[in-house]
């Protein structure tokens, strides 16, 4: 057996055995095209109008209401948007938060709360295959083999697709559909080339760091590439460092530290958020302060306020993570095409639509070539 013929067995055998799970996970990739840009926009439309004699609440009062201290146990958040008549987000944790009016505390109607559910279920599926409990550990172990199978039959694709004489005119029969097709199997064998082909290198990306999602040890490869320590899961402890006693009524107030923070640097922001402390009378405060896309960690800057000093005493942006960092976080968010914008998104939707094509004509092939033969010597 030739090594060509070798690969293309191996490749046929990973499609049949991981092609309905590549399948679904395409389909819901698909779905979820557009999980943050399109919750977003529907919140971007919310105004909230003042009533006469209304006046916006500081952060001090914010903190208080106990809407905002129920909301969570921890990390509770305050989000104000860079725009008018912008209402508050009120956010917990991953899926825990509410909108809130600005002007007196009251929680406001989510109009993509159900886009959220909707996201929420579908994301269930694309990672647990729609399990719950103890039986999303299986069910994410057999998500990460299928990601794995379908690294291999990206790569192994990429070698079988070369035409054995190197030839425009034999490229170009894998590269672009043809106006008419003599047989179903000349069609499936055309589609499986020219989607195989136009879709490589988004579909590369997403699997390959879908690898990286799926097992710890992958991620950590990225560090040891870099030559650096990976990270402990949790964090590592550190211990705190003592501090002075400090007079509540000598700290800078809530509002003040935001106020400082909107108005730090020169470029336009469209999100600041502020971490409630637990401790009311804490002297560090901790924010985030975004430029465009309101998630993407190289669109945010993380920032400390010493309220003691009433200054910011520390900034973080993108640039000053490490490089194995910064490959991680590009990898994390070019799995979902989110690295670049809505463009970025559309493209991984195409790709994962590139790769339900796939699944089919592999099985429509694979059918021909071993189930048929069977009906045909039965007759």
């Amino acid at each position: 057996m030739s090594f060509r013929r070798a690969i293309f067995w191996c490749h046929l055998a990973a499609g049949l055995t991981a092609g309905i799970f590549v399948l679904i996970m395409s389909v819901t990739g698909i779905l979820l095209m557009y999980e943050h840009a399109l919750p977003q926009a529907v919140v971007d439309g919310v105004k909230v109008e003042a009533s006469a004699g209304e006046t916006a609440m500081t952060a001090d009062q914010m903190a208080q209401l106990s809407n905002v201290q129920n909301a969570g146990s921890s990390g509770v958040s305050l989000n104000w948007d860079n725009r008018d008549n912008a209402p508050v987000l009120v956010s917990a944790g991953r899926s825990g938060g509410f909108l809130m009016n600005p002007f007196n505390g009251e929680e406001i109607a989510d109009p993509s709360e159900g886009l959220h559910g909707y996201y929420r279920f579908v994301m269930g599926i694309h990672r647990w295959l729609g399990q719950e409990g103890d039986n999303r550990a299986t069910a994410r172990a057999v998500t990460g083999a299928a990601n794995l199978a379908f690294l291999f039959l990206v790569v192994s694709g990429i070698y079988l697709w070369l035409p054995k004489a190197w030839k425009w005119v034999f490229f170009k029969l894998n590269m672009f559909f043809r106006k008419s097709y003599p047989t179903g199997k000349a069609r499936d064998f055309n589609w499986h080339h020219v989607f195989g082909f136009w879709a490589l290198l988004p579909l590369f990306l997403i699997v390959i760091s879908g690898v990286m999602i799926s097992y710890p040890w992958a991620g950590n490869l990225i560090y040891t590439a870099w030559g650096e320590t990976p990270p402990q899961r949790g964090g590592a402890p550190t211990a705190s460092a003592p501090t002075e006693s400090v007079d509540p009524s000598d700290l800078a107030s809530l509002q003040e530290a935001v106020d400082a923070v909107k108005a730090y640097g020169d470029r336009d922001w469209t999100r600041v958020s502020l971490t409630l402390p637990s401790d009311p009378n804490a002297t560090t405060l901790s924010f985030q302060r975004h430029y465009g896309d309101k998630f993407l960690p190289q669109q945010r800057v993380s920032m400390s306020f010493d309220r003691a000093k009433g200054e910011i005493i520390d900034v973080k942006t993108y640039a000053d993570n490490s490089p194995a960092l910064k490959t991680r976080m590009f990898l994390r968010f070019i799995h979902t095409g989110e690295r670049f914008g809505v463009v970025g998104t559309t493209i991984a939707g195409l790709a994962s639509l590139a790769a339900c094509f796939l699944v089919y004509t592999g099985f429509a092939l694979s059918y021909r070539r071993l189930i048929r033969p069977l009906f045909r010597k039965k007759a």
